[in-house]
């Protein structure tokens, strides 16, 4: 069923592509481009898929590193709890500062939110039961698949990667041999996929997967790291 958050999600991608700012590993950049700006909403919002083109269509869902229950991603429950929990704090700041004499000060308040139990482990877990599900609605769609889009978009704590104890970046799609290899086994339903993570964006062609393997460091592993959600209000209280 589409929302806003597919549609917020599908807008930032279109927004990293305008700004040349993706790791494209397809054959035509300008094709994705295309397809990306005249996609439109499915007319039916509770039907596959999210969005639709001239030639395919266009299905995004969500996945993370954290456990998974019916209710969705714990760290995107703990992170609405936090937000709220983060708002009622300030307001409270506000409130005090405004019963309390003038001072000439500034006030600052910090709420901190550490990530949930998180792993790759979850994370591919994660991923295969998310992608089978959207597969599973994709075999029972009638409308034109010549050119199949899964728009996958990872929530929570980034994974780091890692060779021989060395830290070299974030999770990136196109370094995981394995993951690739599940996918690739799609390449008759699917054309590409386009995977972001709030920061940065990929398109992969799967037909381009088995080249992508080969390049693959066959030592990488993908491991939790620290990551800590902070907000900060400010006030200044000016004596006139």
């Amino acid at each position: 069923m589409r929302g806003e958050e597919e549609s917020k999600r599908l807008d930032w991608v279109k927004q990293k592509v305008k700004c040349n700012s993706v790791w494209y590993f397809c054959e035509d950049r300008q094709k994705i481009a295309c397809i990306l700006k005249n996609a439109e909403p499915n007319p039916a919002p509770s039907e596959f898929p999210d969005f639709l083109f001239e030639t395919g269509f266009i299905e995004q869902f969500q996945i993370t590193a954290s456990k998974e229950t019916k209710k969705g991603a714990l760290h995107r429950k703990e992170q609405e709890r936090f937000y709220k929990e983060a708002e009622q704090q300030f307001r409270a700041m506000a409130g005090e500062l405004e019963q309390a004499p003038p001072a000439n000060e500034l006030t600052c308040k910090i709420c901190n939110m550490e990530a949930p139990a998180y792993s790759y482990e979850m994370y591919e877990k994660s991923f295969r039961k998310n992608w089978q599900h959207h597969i599973d609605s994709l075999e029972k769609y009638t409308g034109c698949r010549e050119v199949g889009i899964f728009l996958i978009s990872y929530q929570g704590a980034p994974l780091k990667m890692m060779r021989q104890g060395v830290f070299f970046g974030f999770y990136q799609l196109h370094q995981d041999a394995r993951m690739l290899r599940y996918i690739e086994q799609y390449q008759d339903k699917l054309s590409y996929v386009i995977f972001e993570d709030g920061q940065n964006c990929e398109v992969i062609e799967l037909e381009k997967i088995p080249a992508l393997i080969e390049g693959v460091p066959c030592n990488i592993q993908f491991e939790p790291g620290r990551w800590r959600e902070c907000r900060a209000n400010l006030a200044i209280d000016i004596i006139k």
